[in-house]
Order: C-alpha cells, then structure tokens, then sequence
C-alpha cells in the first residue's frame, strides 16, 4: 500500500466519527476489529499490543495481546465506505480521487510520483518524476546501450549454460570415472585372492612332493 503521507481527505470534517481510529485519531487504515468489538488500524493496534497497552475502549481497558485481535474482517460496508473517501494527491494536486484506488494513481497516473529509469538493471541511477520519465528516456544513455547489452547479456547467459551443461558432463565423467576405479578395485581384489588362492596350492603341491619324495625313500630302504 502507498504511504497515506502522499494524500490529504477533502473535507476531513464530515467523515463519519465510526470510520475513524480512536488511537490515531485519522480514518481507518487496513481495519482490525478486536475481540470487544471496536475497530483499529491494524499498525495502530498491533504498536499498542507491542508497547503492552490496554485496548483504548474505556467500556473494555483488556491487556492487548494477538489473541485480543480477531480473525473477523470488518464489515464490507466500512471498507466499502473508506474506499470511496475523496482524497487529494498531494503529490500532483488531482482531487476528488477514492482512496480504495488511490494506489492506481500514483502507480500509473500520478506525474510527480518518483520512478527508476527502464534502465537501471544495467546500471542508470536516473531516479525522478513521472512526467520526466520520458524526456529521460530519450536521452538515456544507458537505453541507447540497451541493444548492445540484451545482446551481451544473451551471449553471457548462453555461456552460463554452456558451462552449467559442461560442469554436469564433467559431474558425469567423475562419477564414471569413480566407478570404473571401484570395478578395478573389486578385480585387483579378486586377482590379489587368486594369487592368495595359487600359492595355497602350489604350497600344498610342494608339501605332497615331500611326502612323495619321503615315501619313496622308505620304500627303497624297505626293497633293500
């Protein structure tokens, strides 16, 4: 929401009293109804809450907290009837405008609302009013550049995708890499127990030719 700082009502004085905060004294601004049944300014009530205040009702004076503050919106016909308070801007002096639509004004309308040139996402720091918005931009150096910077920051974005897409190839490549090391690891596993497994035998071969080799012996003692 705009600043209500940017707008003044026209005849302030014949604003019905129920549509204006006891706390700030000024017409509603995004009403909350409480649990005694007044209605606040939602800042108003929640900077009381926050300050340990009593509701300002002299018919409640309960210890403000956030189970004080209903869920209940106010009534649409306050809303309605707030909405269609005449204000004026203050900003460009156009009066009779409703203050539901106010922030269209200054957003859209207003000529002496403050905006940023087109150009500052690459870099013009041109900030003014909206009936020199134009004029600026004729002259902005910045937009004259434009072309040649949409065109810069495509090569740059494509470039970005260039090497996201190789970084993920590269991401790839790692983990295949780290895979196969594990396939060598799990082979030299099983020749490294195949060498165990060979050595066993020929061990145990060595051993059978001793034995051999002794029985031959006795049997040739025997023979003799």
């Amino acid at each position: 929401m705009i600043s209500s700082s940017f707008y003044e009502y026209i005849d302030r004085e014949s604003i019905d009293s129920d549509l204006i905060c006891r706390i700030c004294r000024s017409p509603f601004i995004d009403p909350i109804v409480v649990q005694c049944g007044d209605t606040y300014c939602r800042l108003c009530i929640e900077n009381d809450m926050g300050n340990g205040s009593h509701c300002p009702s002299q018919s409640c004076n309960q210890l403000l907290s956030i189970e004080y503050l209903t869920p209940n919106p106010p009534p649409r016909l306050v809303v309605s009837m707030l909405d269609k308070l005449k204000v004026r801007c203050q900003l460009c002096n156009e009066t009779n405008i409703n203050r539901g639509i106010f922030d269209e004004h200054v957003k859209t309308s207003c000529s002496e609302y403050r905006i940023d040139c087109p150009g500052k996402n690459i870099g013009c720091q041109w900030f003014g009013s909206r009936n020199e918005h134009d004029e600026h931009t004729k002259t902005c150096l910045f937009e004259k550049l434009r072309p040649v910077v949409d065109i810069l920051y495509k090569i740059i974005e494509n470039q970005s995708l260039d090497i996201k897409e190789q970084k993920a190839q590269l991401e790839q490549q790692k983990a295949q890499l780290q895979q196969q090391q594990i396939q060598i690891g799990d082979i030299q596993s099983e020749n490294q127990t195949q060498k165990n497994e060979t050595a066993s035998i020929r061990k145990q071969i060595t051993t059978l030719d001793e034995e051999m080799n002794k029985l031959r012996s006795a049997i040739h003692q025997l023979s003799k």
